[in-house]
């Protein structure tokens, strides 16, 4: 076994150990058995069809080769992954021949303006991360856990005014190995949808970018809930796009308050544990640590 699957076996032991502590969410499974039969029975869908999303007023047509969870069951499927509960959680897809997911958060913060783009930093956003995660291992090694580093910009931050789609790729790594964080914003009439691509940094230099793209090309908002379809009277967040941008990755935007603690990659909350695979036959297979969300 290499010694990063056996430190994502570890982590997966760590994860079912803290998992009871969270009350929103039933009882964690009680071993690692009773986590994969729960995991394997879930409403998995499957084919091409599209899926309508009541909550946020908006259409899923999931990428060929990929399975869906929607609502509860993507939440649920969240937590049991990470022991962490995202409640924003609307819908997962998965890719089982790859070991690639998506997850889709939906928040309801009113209408996000997009004229403020050029408040955007991109070198300022990378040294305030860096910086912060620095500070953020000290708390990591005062709590038995290995640190990693803020590396670059893969893809920097960018805005297709046209799709109304903010996008963003981190390199992050450890003295073992080096993974993508991969997120995108997409802008709808009542707030935003935020996707976080789960892989390795061999899959994202695969197809991470293009699968990202199918998956958001795949979503769309209803008609009268789009972004051009924003009326006089409509709730309008507090902050643009950039502070948007800001507060996802965690710094901080110009002389603005702090968007999100600086050591927001590595606190509670965050994504960093493991994903247990389901195969196409129904059955599981090994463990694989990711960096799972931003």
């Amino acid at each position: 076994m290499k010694r990063a699957v056996w430190r994502a076996a570890l982590t997966g032991m760590l994860c079912l150990a803290a998992g009871a502590a969270f009350a929103d969410q039933a009882p964690y499974p009680k071993d690692e058995a009773a986590l994969r039969n729960e995991l394997r029975e879930m409403n998995w869908l499957s084919g091409a069809d599209s899926f309508q999303i009541e909550a946020s007023h908006s259409t899923i047509r999931p990428p060929a080769g990929f399975t869906t969870l929607l609502g509860k069951d993507a939440e649920r499927y969240e937590y049991l992954i990470n022991g962490v509960e995202f409640p924003n959680t609307e819908f997962v897809v998965f890719n089982a021949a790859d070991n690639v997911e998506v997850a889709v958060e939906f928040l309801r913060e009113g209408f996000v303006k997009d004229n403020d783009w050029s408040d955007i930093d991109p070198d300022d956003f990378l040294k305030q991360l860096i910086e912060g995660q620095r500070e953020a291992n000290k708390e990591r090694a005062a709590h038995g856990q290995a640190p990693f580093d803020v590396i670059s910009w893969i893809e920097k931050p960018s805005y297709d005014a046209t799709t109304h789609v903010a996008h963003y790729v981190l390199e992050l790594g450890d003295d073992q190995q080096h993974w993508p964080n991969a997120v995108a914003v997409k802008l709808g009439r009542e707030g935003y949808h935020k996707f976080i691509w789960v892989g390795d940094m061999e899959q994202y230099r695969k197809n991470g970018k293009q699968v990202l793209a199918s998956v958001l090309d795949g979503h769309s908002y209803d008609a009268g809930y789009r972004y051009i379809d924003v009326k006089e009277g409509d709730k309008v967040a507090a902050y643009g796009i950039a502070g948007l941008v800001a507060a996802v990755a965690g710094v901080k935007l110009g002389k603005g308050l702090l968007a999100g603690a600086l050591a927001i990659l590595a606190v509670a909350g965050k994504k960093l544990a493991i994903l247990i695979v389901p195969l196409a036959a129904g059955l599981w297979a090994g463990v694989k640590r990711f960096f799972r969300r931003s």
